[in-house]
This record gives structure tokens, sequence and C-alpha cells, in this order.
């Protein structure tokens, strides 16, 4: 995909409870802690000043380095805002450190004067020093092993995905539950609480390895993410037989229509990503043959989001409850008795995939 703003993209949207899809400002949000995020490994990497007063016949003006003007359009993001959008999660240690140094001074709204220059400057010094202590480096490693051993399990699955279907329907959804609004106040999520997030999950997963589908299941991957707006949701990956399924658009319509309709009762919505395949400049969703090593490099690209995001926002649940997770390879297993058969949906049919 073209860039991790690519990935945001998919989620700036909420759900009314007619079905009508508006724009979410967690959006902005996000893309603002990872702006600073960013901005502060370039920072911590530096030794120069970030800005610097000239003066010339009795005028003075602040000199900015590129670090400074970034440093200063950080400072226009809504500080209080991404709190109130995240009041679950874990931030990365860098955005924890900017809020603290740099924070005080969001107060210039994105400009400096010269007689601000000195304090800017100590504080982009204290953040450099603090950055060779222990500490930090104890907490990015934790953050990252976390990630890594997500990133691990997704790469493990894929492989032997890979290693045993000469081709796999890929599926994204988001599966997620109508937003309510609040007069003053805007979107909220639904009171969905996370036991009852959990159980739909679990609900939709036991109808993917045991349903009409699940002769053809190939695996899947999950990830829990929690936002003001758009309460609990999940994003969902899931693999099928290439050789026996197409129309990948249809069985995403069909399966996110369960998880509204049944699972949820009506309470829930879902986003087929397949169908906006246009929006991907690296496509790895869809029909992906073993032998394409392009789209399997896309296909790992796309699905790198669901941990890697974790380096940014880390969803932090009460308990023990797991954000993350994976199932498979399945070598396929009977419906079960009752269910709907597969139709439409086996291979030779013409369609979307």
């Amino acid at each position: 995909m073209k860039n991790n703003s690519a990935f945001l993209r998919e989620r700036a949207y909420v759900w009314g409870e007619d079905g009508t899809r508006f724009i979410t400002h967690q959006l902005t949000a996000v893309l603002d802690v990872k702006r600073i995020v960013d901005m502060m490994g370039k920072l911590m990497a530096g030794r120069k000043p970030a800005f610097r007063v000239c003066s010339k016949y009795g005028r003075q003006w602040v000199e900015k380095t590129p670090l400074g003007e970034t440093i200063l359009l950080c400072l226009k993001s809504g500080l209080q805002e991404i709190d109130e959008h995240f009041p679950t999660h874990r931030h990365s240690p860098l955005y924890t450190l900017f809020k603290r140094f740099l924070g005080p001074f969001a107060y210039m709204g994105g400009r400096a004067w010269p007689e601000n220059v000195p304090m800017l400057n100590a504080a982009v010094a204290k953040i450099r020093a603090f950055a060779k202590g222990k500490a930090l480096g104890r907490r990015m490693d934790n953050l990252k092993r976390a990630e890594r051993e997500n990133a691990k399990s997704c790469k493990r699955l894929l492989r032997m995905l890979r290693d045993r279907y000469s081709k796999l329907l890929v599926l994204r959804l988001d599966l997620e539950y109508f937003s309510e609004f609040c007069p003053g106040s805007g979107f909220r999520g639904q009171a969905m609480t996370l036991k009852q997030a959990k159980t739909h999950r679990d609900r939709f997963l036991d109808y993917l390895r045991k349903g009409p589908y699940a002769a053809h299941l190939a695996g899947y991957m999950w990830k829990l993410e929690y936002g003001l707006e758009k309460g609990h949701h999940f994003h969902m990956a899931i693999f099928f037989d290439g050789q026996r399924v197409v129309r990948d658009i249809t069985l995403a319509d069909i399966l996110g229509k369960y998880w509204q309709e049944t699972v949820t009762g009506s309470k829930g919505m879902f986003f087929n990503c397949n169908k906006k395949k246009e929006a991907y400049e690296r496509c790895g969703i869809g029909m992906v043959n073993r032998g394409d090593d392009e789209k399997w490099s896309a296909l790992v690209d796309a699905l790198r989001y669901l941990t890697k995001v974790d380096l940014y926002l880390r969803f932090r649940p009460d308990g023990r409850a797991r954000t993350f997770g994976t199932g498979g390879p399945y070598g396929g297993v009977a419906p079960s008795p009752g269910l709907a058969p597969c139709v439409g949906l086996k291979i030779k049919v013409s369609g979307d995939g």
C-alpha cells in the first residue's frame, strides 16, 4: 500500500444507526500521533538546535531547521483530543516524551517568536538527554518486542498458507458497531462492553470454523481496537482455498452481513475492504497465487498494519484480554448440519475475485 496513511483512510468513518456512513475525527488524531512519533525519532537522532534567532538592522526573527518546522507542525496537534479519542491506549514512549517536554508550547499555535527560542531549544536538549538513558530504551524494546511477536505469528501463518495452497482468496473485513450521535459532542461508540465484543468475535470465528464455508477455510487473523467515536471494533483478514472459492467481494459481504444481522442482532456494521481494491497501490487482497511474489509481498505489507499500529497506539483493555490472534491453517472440515450451503462460490464461477 502507499503508506501508513493509506491503511488509516479505511478507518476514517463511523456508521450511524440507519446505515449512513460519516467521516470521523479519529483519523486526524491517529495521523497526529504518527507524525509526532516519527518526528521524535528524527529529533533524538540529531544534535543541532532546531531553532535560532537571527537579527539584522535591529529586527529579530526565528530561523527554523526542517526539524523545527516539523516540531511546530506537531505542536498544532490537538493533544487533549488525542487523549479523548484513545482513553484506554498505551501511547508510544516517544509520544509521551513529546507531550511532557514540548506539549507546554502548544499555546503558540504552531508559531515561534524570538523569545520562545531558548525554551524550545532547551526542551529539545532535554528530550535528547532523556533518550540517552536506559529507561526509554527498555520501554521501546518492550513495545517492539510485543509488535515483533505478533508480526512473527502473522508471517508464520502466511508462510504455512503459501506452502499448503496454490491459490488463496484473501478477504479484509472491518467488523464494527454503529455509533450514536450525541448533540454537542458528535459521534460516540455504542455502549458495547469488551465482554460483549469478545463474545461477538468468538461467535463470528466459530461461524468461520464450523459454518457453511468451513470446508474451504484456510485461516484468519484478527485485531481488536477501540476508539471514542467507533467503540470496540475488529480488523479481520480471512483466507480461503482459492482453488475452491472465488468471488471475494460476494463472500466478504455474506460474512459481513452475518456479523451485522445474526451475531450482533443488527447492532453491528461492517466494511468490505475488497470492494475498494483501487485504494491499494500494491493490492494484496482478492485472489493471490502462490507463484506471484509481487502480490504475496503486497499481502504481507497489507497485513503488517494489524501489528505495526501498536508501535503508535496500543489498545490496552482491562485484564489480560488479547488484542491480536490468528487461526489456521485448516485442512477443511464438514459444515455443521442445518447451515446454508456455500451457494455460488465454487471455482470456475466468473465474478469479482
